[in-house]
């Protein structure tokens, strides 16, 4: 995957070149551009008027919602050339003032940490740590001749005039929080790269002692890749028969370093589809265009803006997903499936069985696959993998560290859900590997997640989010149930609904089949947890007819509830539905006793609109 990456960002440099400058934030504070020239044996400032004051167009504060002027475009492209690797790679490691540019041509600080300093060390202390620590180790990196005299003269100046300098610039007046960039006027941005790039050399790598010289190249451990806990053995492997997995090349080191440099300044898309095959290669400048310039944020509209463009299929990639600087989760995609099949290979659809006026959740002809993401997967969670943010972005959590907070939906039921098939759904959805997901794994989310749901119900206002799952699990047959035999649930529940209500008003019709029992039990106890006068009625009271495993006991329970409620039920002349579904159930036995099995049409007959005329 090395050698993907390092593609990646040398194809980037050759047709987006700008994207690494451009991608540079400019963090809020004062940026002085220095003309320093060498008069009568003494270095001073050249971009100052008559009365000594620097000129105005060579100084300026930015604040974070101000326009990016040529002026800070330039600083920014500067910053961008003079970025430590790492904060233990800095110039001044003691103590760490000088902790913002690592270039013989810029000095960068925070102004807290200055005057944190101030007060430990002293301002000598602090030009001390400016003129030993900083400028010693800057000095390794610059080349004898016009650059040695420029530095000298930025060097000499600032060592000199620093607090004059800070003093004129009304630095006491400043935030704690600014940061602070001098830099040397009138050089060129190629002339801030050409020592960068000598210090990224010799930096990239993580320590010079795991370093090898093969003709004539060094190979060391890149310090974006791996880092070593040296101080915390619990963390170090004792068991591996090697110390060290690999080395690269200083070059590639590099173009690693550039690649997080891309994703922590987020010009990268997460996750990122990296195209490998030649022919492919510049749809990795194209998506990231689309990122950076068209405004083509989410993951989905990437890929259909460049499905669009290509008229294709996207194949041949991989995939990257990194979270707080490190690589969660990479896999290679041959072939990306935007829309979703049946079984069969025929465009199919979900939609809601309960309703008058169905709902449809999906439809795999207008609908692609991230939209099956947010309307069918999301909802076996409770919509706790997908959120809305305040901006109106999504907040798709595969990822994410997960706390349990039962308020907002996120039960320990559902906790253990998400941790338990949210990679799957990731697989499945990102990667195309339909063979992640089966239909026991979706009974096992929509049977968790209905009983979680019927438990957390208050004065039934999950009703139809239950009702959603339940419609989602019958209608997912269709894509997941490889077996043949099966009978598609979602066809069966409205057939169920027309057969059990002609028994119901049909004397000589009879329950024949053990769904049809299921089902009319669920519209029995409905009926009868309905007559309920407590003050919290809710779905809950369902759950102990539901925990039943055998058929005797399950109509023990539906009869002892009867009992409970039979004065609420008047005694007719001539039997009405109610009487006959309930002689009906009592009397039928069905072929598989084990009610855990008929769970699925319990539900759709509790949750189907009632069968029942008189309400008395």
């Amino acid at each position: 995957m090395i050698n993907e990456l390092c593609n990646f960002v040398e194809i980037i440099e050759e047709q987006a070149p700008d994207l690494f400058e451009d991608g540079a934030k400019l963090k809020e504070g004062l940026y002085v551009a220095l003309d320093i020239a060498l008069v009568d044996g003494e270095f001073v400032l050249k971009n100052i008027d008559e009365e000594g004051v620097l000129l105005k167009e060579d100084f300026g504060l930015y604040k974070q919602k101000d326009e990016i002027t040529p002026f800070f475009n330039e600083c920014k492209m500067i910053l961008q050339a003079s970025k430590p690797v790492s904060a233990a790679k800095i110039f001044n490691p003691n103590k760490k003032i000088f902790n913002v540019t690592c270039s013989p041509f810029a000095l960068g600080f925070t102004k807290k940490i200055v005057d944190k300093n101030i007060g430990t060390i002293g301002k000598e202390g602090i030009l001390n740590e400016l003129n030993k620590q900083y400028f010693n180790k800057a000095e390794d990196f610059i080349e004898e001749g016009d650059q040695k005299v420029k530095f000298e003269g930025f060097k000499r100046y600032l060592g000199v005039n620093f607090w004059d300098l800070l003093e004129a610039l009304d630095y006491d007046n400043l935030k704690d929080s600014y940061t602070i960039v001098f830099f040397l006027k009138s050089l060129s941005l190629e002339e801030f790269k050409q020592p960068y790039q000598k210090y990224l050399g010799q930096n990239v790598f993580n320590k010079s002692d795991y370093n090898k010289v093969f003709n004539e190249t060094i190979f060391g451990i890149s310090d974006s890749l791996s880092s070593f806990n040296d101080k915390k053995l619990f963390l170090q492997h004792q068991s591996a028969s090697f110390k060290y997995n690999f080395r690269i090349d200083g070059a590639k080191a590099q173009l690693i370093w550039k690649f997080y440099q891309l994703s922590g300044n987020k010009q990268l898309p997460n996750p990122l589809p990296i195209f490998v095959d030649k022919d492919e290669a510049n749809l990795n400048s194209e998506m990231l265009k689309l990122f950076n310039n068209d405004g083509v944020t989410g993951y989905s509209e990437i890929v259909k803006s460049l499905l669009n463009n290509r008229q294709s299929n996207l194949q041949n990639f991989y995939l990257l997903f990194i979270s707080r600087g490190k690589i969660i989760d990479l896999d290679f995609v041959p072939l990306f499936r935007y829309t979703l099949k049946d079984i069969s290979g025929e465009d199919f659809f979900i939609k809601e069985l309960f309703g008058v006026e169905p709902k449809i959740y999906f439809k795999s002809n207008d609908n692609n696959v991230f939209d099956f993401q947010i309307n069918v997967v999301n909802a076996f969670f409770n919509n706790q993998l997908i959120q809305e943010t305040k901006a109106g972005t999504l907040w798709i959590k595969y990822f994410d560290e997960l706390e349990i907070k039962p308020d907002y939906g996120l039960t320990d039921t559902i906790y253990n859900l998400l941790n338990k098939y949210r990679k799957s759904w990731y697989n499945f959805i990102y990667k195309s590997m339909q063979h992640e997901i089966t239909m026991t794994m979706i009974d096992e989310m929509a049977r968790d997640s209905i009983m979680d749901n019927l438990r957390h119900d208050e004065e039934f206002k999950k009703t139809a989010h239950i009702r959603k799952i339940i419609s989602l699990w019958f209608g997912l047959q269709n894509l997941f149930d490889h077996n043949p035999k099966s009978n598609n649930m979602a066809n069966k529940t409205i057939e169920l609904q027309t057969k059990v209500r002609e028994i119901a008003q049909t004397e000589s019709f009879h329950i024949e089949t053990d769904d049809e029992f299921a089902f009319a039990s669920g519209q029995i106890i409905w009926r009868l947890l309905i007559q309920s006068e407590s003050a919290n009625r809710s779905h809950a009271l369902l759950e102990p007819f539901l925990q039943k495993t055998e058929a005797a006991l399950f109509k023990q329970a539906i009869a002892n509830t009867f009992n409970m409620y039979k004065y609420k039920f008047a005694l007719y002349p001539t039997k009405y539905e109610f009487d006959k579904i309930f002689s009906e159930i009592m009397g039928f036995s069905p072929s598989n006793p084990n009610m855990k099995d008929h769970l699925p049409m319990i539900l759709a007959g509790y949750f189907s609109e009632s069968i029942f005329k008189k309400e008395k």
